[in-house]
């Protein structure tokens, strides 16, 4: 007959010993399935701090002990707001604000002389007394030492479930939110037990979804970008069986997608963040992320150059967003329908894929100049977009004069087309310190046509002007 031992203990911890094992990592934050810590609001935050100060009941800790090769793993998986704001309180992390109840402390503390001593009565017992004390506006640093110790050795109630399965994390982690404000992207993390490190090492830790303020930080701290990564994962491999609900698609990914999907998603994030600028930043919502890095990996299979995607975008963003197709815009389609249905999905996926085939097929040649400035020249000059920034008036001007000195009236080299590769080559000349008017004197003699490709072609202008240098020097 196999044993059967019991599956939970319940003791008692002083407050400082768990905040030790909390930093120490013996209490693990960081599960997979765990919501992030830092929820709770003010006022939250000194409700708590002042019951354990007054010695009033909190809720209990609760544990899932895991046992692995490596050690035994002890997950907190209720709790975490109270641990995180125990414990950054005692460091300094922020004071008890002015809106606390019931504020005012009693507590009693022996007599002290003006000398330091205790004082005593004339049989030798010490004399006490009964201090109030306000709790508005404190620091852990503020309080009497009678105060710190209660904070300290405060005892709080943990409660263990032993020799825990990932499954069995996940499930008590749902019970114990079932009253509590877990949101439907955090819930539906707690179904994937399988994929949920894939998921969070994704949203936790790639640059493009936490450096760019694309989203805000709310929506880092509540589950939202971890539910843009699930969406995406849905849309690029499994749009055919597209669930709407989180928990569906949560429980459908859990069964049926793969570590290796998950790491092509974080390469193409990868990719975008090398190319992206902040004035696509409007596109990237919550809502339609998933949409647009989904086209990205479409885009991926037309084998182009990737601020190749850069250009659609900043044309999509300027003029191909009113571009109807069937009768609707991008924005028209989701109007009188939920934003995640999945036919609105694939109307949205289509109308953008073919407006992107006709764009490269038709248009390229003339949406070349809608490229930002300083995202070509950082790209291919290789200058700091910080210099950039304050340096591309005076490239732009200087341009301005050495064009009309250098360049006839009516060469193609003056159309609007073929201005990002001469501003290029201009910020080029001001990063090596060589004069360009000589050159460009010849080579607009020489010249009267550009290439389309402004990238190709400044690198054929840059090519020729090396050239030019190398033979002056020679003379």
């Amino acid at each position: 007959m196999d044993l059967v031992r019991d599956k939970r203990v319940k003791d008692a911890y002083m407050n400082s010993t768990l905040q030790n094992m909390f930093n120490r990592g013996e209490l693990r934050k960081d599960h997979p399935l765990q919501r992030k810590p830092d929820r709770w609001s003010k006022s939250d935050k000194d409700g708590l701090v002042s019951s354990v100060i007054k010695d009033e009941d909190i809720d209990s800790i609760k544990v899932c002990e895991e046992l692995t090769p490596n050690g035994v793993i002890l997950w907190v998986i209720d709790g975490l707001q109270r641990l995180t704001v125990l414990s950054s309180f005692r460091n300094g992390g922020f004071k008890i604000g002015q809106n606390v109840e019931f504020p005012i402390i009693t507590y009693q503390s022996t007599q002290i002389d003006n000398n330091g001593n205790i004082v005593k009565d004339k049989h030798g017992n010490y004399i006490y007394k009964a201090v109030e004390y306000d709790l508005r506006g404190k620091n852990y640093s503020d309080l009497p030492v009678e105060l710190k110790e209660k904070y300290d050795n405060y005892k709080i109630d943990v409660v263990k479930h032993l020799d825990c399965t990932d499954e069995e994390i996940g499930y008590h982690i749902r019970r114990y939110n079932k009253q509590k404000s877990m949101n439907g992207s955090e819930n539906a993390v707690t179904y994937m037990d399988n994929i949920a490190k894939e998921v969070k090492n994704i949203s936790l830790n790639n640059r493009l979804l936490n450096k760019y303020d694309i989203y805000t930080q709310t929506e880092i701290n509540n589950g939202t970008v971890d539910r843009i990564v699930t969406e995406t994962v849905m849309c690029m491999f499994h749009l055919d069986n597209w669930q709407k609900q989180s928990k569906k698609m949560g429980l459908f990914l859990n069964d049926n997608s793969s570590r290796e999907e998950f790491d092509k998603l974080n390469d193409n994030l990868n990719r975008l963040e090398t190319i992206f600028f902040d004035e696509l930043r409007d596109l990237f919502t919550s809502k339609d992320s998933f949409i647009w890095f989904t086209l990205f990996d479409r885009f991926t299979n037309m084998h182009l150059d990737d601020n190749e995607f850069v250009i659609f975008l900043t044309a999509f963003r300027n003029r191909l967003k009113d571009r109807k197709i069937n009768g609707e815009t991008f924005y028209e389609i989701d109007r009188n329908k939920s934003t995640k249905d999945k036919s609105v999905i694939i109307k949205k996926l289509n109308l953008l894929e073919k407006l992107m085939n006709e764009f490269f097929k038709k248009e390229r040649s003339i949406d070349i100049n809608l490229v930002d400035e300083k995202t070509f020249i950082s790209d291919n000059v290789g200058i700091d977009e910080k210099i950039l920034q304050n340096n591309i008036e005076l490239y732009n001007e200087t341009l301005d004069d050495l064009q009309k000195a250098a360049i006839k009236q009516g060469s193609k080299l003056l159309d609007k087309q073929n201005r990002l590769s001469l501003l290029a080559m201009m910020a080029y000349s001001y990063k090596e310190d060589k004069d360009l008017d000589a050159w460009m004197v010849e080579y607009a003699k020489k010249n009267d046509t550009y290439l389309s490709d402004q990238k190709e072609n400044f690198l054929y202008m840059k090519q020729d002007f090396e050239k030019f240098i190398t033979r002056l020097s020679q003379k």
